[in-house]
């Protein structure tokens, strides 16, 4: 079993890993980058390359644990069937993958930390995203306050009426605790027979979400 600090060390350094049992053994891998897909392309086209020696090639980039495996140890088959999989979860054949992993990273773009983060980005072009995700919170939200300020005074040297921009970040609970105060005030003022605000058509006409 993989020690659980040599795994963290290898997600820091190499994002989103894979596992696959193999005779008994944990084989961990990555996504190919578009650099090593590139490579691997060209040396289709030569005719001193088998597709065998491309598989070989594609687990050599991919496989992160064990170090220097040893595809030899393994049958033809079940490198052929990893090889693919490399292929298919690095989104570079698979294009149902290809959106999936897209729109999952959509997603992710709206998590606090990573809006955060691309608002210092937008703003102070010295920072990578490496260096803010070694951050802690409290820095993070320095900078961000430090990207608000750096956007009002750019405004005001290029005489733009101040916008007044700042990244709000919205509390669910406190959210859900003002549209409960919302539907109580409506509700005590209908009548008898009249929609209440939790009634999904009146929800609806009042612009609200079901």
């Amino acid at each position: 079993m993989i020690d659980s600090d040599l795994l963290f060390q290898l997600k820091n350094k190499y994002g989103k890993l894979y596992s696959v049992k193999i005779k008994n053994e944990t084989v961990i891998f990555r996504e190919l980058t578009f650099k090593e897909f590139d490579k691997i392309s060209y040396l289709q086209t030569l005719e001193d390359f088998s597709y065998a020696d491309i598989e070989d090639f594609i687990l050599s980039y991919a496989i992160v644990y064990p170090e220097e495996f040893d595809t030899m140890r393994i049958p033809a088959g079940v490198v052929s069937s990893l090889a693919e999989e490399i292929l298919d979860i690095s989104g570079l054949f698979n294009v149902k993958i290809a959106i999936s992993t897209l729109n999952q990273k959509r997603q992710e773009a709206n998590e606090v930390k990573n809006l955060m983060k691309a608002f210092v980005l937008a703003t102070i072009s010295t920072y990578s995203p490496q260096e803010l995700e070694e951050m802690t919170f409290s820095e993070l939200a320095e900078k961000v306050a430090l990207s608000e300020k750096i956007i009002e005074i750019k405004q005001n040297i290029n005489g733009i009426e101040s916008t007044d921009l700042t990244l709000q970040l919205i509390d669910p609970e406190e959210e859900a605790e003002k549209e409960k105060a919302k539907a109580a005030r409506h509700n005590l003022s209908t009548k008898d027979g009249e929609a209440k605000y939790e009634d999904p058509i009146a929800r609806k006409l009042w612009g609200m979400n079901q």
